[in-house]
């Protein structure tokens, strides 16, 4: 029998103390053990291991992320239901042209939707990010088409595992460590089972040369190589589509890990047009397919939160809806329902509400053009709507943020610091399988913008 999810959130609340308990115990070991010895060998651990953003490490921290089992249980629940959500929209999606409309979606994105890639799944590989306190579970978005970080996660879920810091804490306090190559891997083979791949692939990891994520692609490549498979890293612009198949350096490329997003595929669609052809005859298995840009819009979460699709959702994940996404509306001058159900006019109510909202671009990543109300005056918020009213934003009511202490190492002395922390489950079948925890000093926890990562343990 399922469990309600009162209940859920109840023992995720009642288990926050045996967590704060354990960051305690943590903290103590690494003060023992003396940090700055102990932060240089992490460093130097990570940096050999490639866990860089272009050059800068991706984790400066010094303990590792921490929840509990009955926290990952309510995360794991509040995806299965918001994800499902999600789903249940992309036939009335794919049906409307108005709704492509509301969503945002160009001309050009519009084309690639229209190509059927061989396999059910809209998203085979995703991601939630989320802030998880207590008992409560929030989404602010959901990286539906290309995202980075379960490479990274891994080997940094290893480095800690096997420093000495970390082997005395679990000797006190038992850890399950959610490692997500194998479940990507898996998804990966499963959807080219699907688009119909019989015989054994060669599997390219594709996006742009010199990226400051090049490191991951690596990472991912070695471990694709380490399970038997022929895995290669490939700039789009460089393949060529010739006598049936897609090729790098003349090797045909069967299945394609695809790191490079739409927009900036679009941007230069003319020189990665081997790509395109490729897919549209379905020479070519390209996971996640273009079509998970259907979910990638936060304008999906103003489809969401309005009553007039609420019908379009089972009960429960009606209620995951509620429970779990805040309120979002695309910015217009138009009226809407507001949070809590009641008519209102959408600018007006944005006026009168800075201190709690948020201004976010539909269709951007790295925490380019968001605008926190709460850290904007009267006039800078004024003038943010009014930008806003000439672009493709939404509005979005805000969630209860997490704060917490973790140590830092700038490469030359230990600090404590606080910081914002999101929780960022990793998503196959609806299901979360791994987590990336985001730290920021700022409100926006991103890695493009500044912020750093650390692994998630589950204490069990």
């Amino acid at each position: 029998m399922e469990i309600a999810l009162e209940e859920l959130e109840r023992r995720a609340a009642a288990s926050e103390a045996r967590r704060l308990e354990a960051v305690r115990r943590y903290d103590s070991l690494l003060n023992q053990s003396g940090p700055l010895a102990f932060a240089e060998d992490l460093q130097q651990e990570l940096r050999s291991r490639c866990v860089l953003f272009g050059e800068r490490l991706v984790c400066p921290f010094l303990r590792p992320g921490l929840i509990t089992r009955e926290h990952f249980e309510l995360l794991d629940r509040a995806v299965g239901g918001v994800v499902g959500a999600m789903q249940a929209l992309v036939p009335a999606i794919l049906a409307s042209e108005d709704l492509k409309a509301f969503l945002g979606f160009s001309e050009g994105e519009r084309r690639l939707l229209e190509i059927d890639p061989g396999y059910p799944e809209v998203s085979v590989s995703s991601r939630l990010d989320s802030f998880l306190g207590g008992g409560t579970c929030r989404f602010v978005e959901y990286n539906a088409e290309c995202p980075a970080g379960i490479g990274y996660g891994d080997i940094m879920l290893e480095t800690f595992l096997q420093s000495r810091v970390m082997r005395r804490f679990v000797e006190e306090h038992p850890v399950r460590a959610p490692f997500c190559r194998e479940r990507l891997l898996q998804a990966l083979l499963e959807s080219y089972s699907r688009w119909g791949g019989r015989e054994e692939p060669v599997l390219a990891v594709i996006d742009y040369d010199g990226l400051p994520t090049r490191h991951e692609f690596g990472i991912l490549q070695r471990f694709f190589q380490s399970r038997g498979l022929r895995a290669l890293v490939a700039d789009p612009r460089k393949l060529e589509y010739r006598g049936g198949f897609l090729r790098h350096e003349g090797q045909p490329i069967h299945l394609v890990y695809r790191r490079l997003l739409t927009n900036e595929y679009l941007e230069r669609d003319v020189e990665c047009r081997p790509v395109f052809e490729a897919y549209r005859d379905r020479r070519v298995c390209l996971v996640n397919s273009f079509r998970s840009k259907l979910l990638h819009k936060k304008a999906i979460f103003a489809l969401l939160t309005d009553p007039e699709f609420r019908p379009l959702l089972s009960a429960s994940q009606q209620q995951a809806v509620q429970a779990h996404v805040p309120w979002t509306r695309r910015v217009g001058d138009f009226r809407t329902t507001g949070p809590q159900g009641e008519p209102v006019e959408l600018l007006e109510h944005i006026r009168r509400n800075r201190e709690e909202l948020v201004l976010k671009p539909n269709d951007l990543y790295g925490g380019e053009g968001i605008h926190v109300g709460w850290e904007r005056t009267d006039q800078e918020w004024e003038a943010d709507i009014q930008q806003a009213l000439k672009e493709d934003v939404v509005v979005q009511q805000r969630v209860g943020i997490v704060r917490e202490t973790y140590p830092i190492f700038d490469g030359r002395q230990v600090d404590w610091a606080r910081f914002t922390v999101d929780m960022d489950p990793f998503v196959f079948a609806g299901r979360a399988e791994g987590l990336m925890t985001r730290l920021a000093a700022s409100s926006l926890c991103n890695v493009t913008a500044g912020g750093g990562v650390v692994p998630c343990f589950i204490l069990d």
